[in-house]
């Protein structure tokens, strides 16, 4: 298990640090994103409560999906079970989702991201140009406890760099959602439902234009 900070409400990832873990470019350094996380957040899970636990969860489950490529490494799923819809869309098995990654998993069936043309790695480029500070996650309330978690959250980050050509305005990027996760006996996630609206999220990114720009 893995902490950024010295602070009792950091974030703890887990499955980080065996050495022969084949990263997608480099092992992640999550102190930026903790930092505003630990700054901004609404709510304070106590240390071994559902909401924390499951916070932690799926924050190890996001560096996995962002940075991990070989199924082998990934310790936060049940690899043979693991499936993920979003908004009731296709489902997508492990090796979607390491194709794929995060964003072109979340934004498929947008209207407004041209997810057929990028690659995973176009994609996290952007959104990280984007958000140079981070784009910090945190879990709201829990619902129900294992073996089906259900849960909203909070996603946010501040438009601070350029977006496929459009200007940043600095202003406040925010998302609320909700997910069910089915878990196994050893807390591994079988099952991902995510459902949120990106929408308000795009427009704002491009300025009202609503529509995919090509230029980076």
């Amino acid at each position: 298990m893995s902490k950024t900070i010295d602070h009792p409400e950091c974030p703890v990832r887990s499955h980080m640090d065996d050495p022969n873990i084949k990263w997608r470019t480099t092992k992640p350094d999550f102190t930026i994103v903790d930092q505003k996380y630990l700054k901004e957040k609404v709510m304070s899970h106590k240390e071994g409560s559902l909401a924390k636990i499951v916070e932690n969860l799926v924050k190890s489950w996001e560096c996995e999906s962002s940075h991990k490529v070989d199924v082998k490494d990934w310790g936060t799923v049940n690899r043979e079970k693991f499936v993920i819809t979003v908004n009731g869309g296709r489902k997508l098995n492990l090796k979607d989702n390491i194709a794929m990654g995060n964003y072109l998993m979340f934004l498929e069936d947008s209207p407004l991201y041209d997810t057929a043309s990028l690659t995973n790695e176009e994609s996290q480029k952007a959104f990280k140009k984007c958000f140079p500070a981070g784009f910090a996650w945190e879990v709201l309330e829990v619902f129900s406890g294992p073996p089906k978690v259900s849960f909203t959250w909070r996603h946010w980050a501040d438009y601070e760099g350029e977006f496929y050509g459009n200007a940043p305005t600095n202003e406040r990027i925010e998302l609320v959602g909700s997910s069910v996760a089915t878990l196994d006996d050893d807390m591994k996630i079988c099952t991902f439902d995510i459902y949120y609206d990106p929408s308000p999220m795009l427009n704002k990114l491009y300025h009202g234009k609503c529509k995919f720009a090509q230029q980076q």
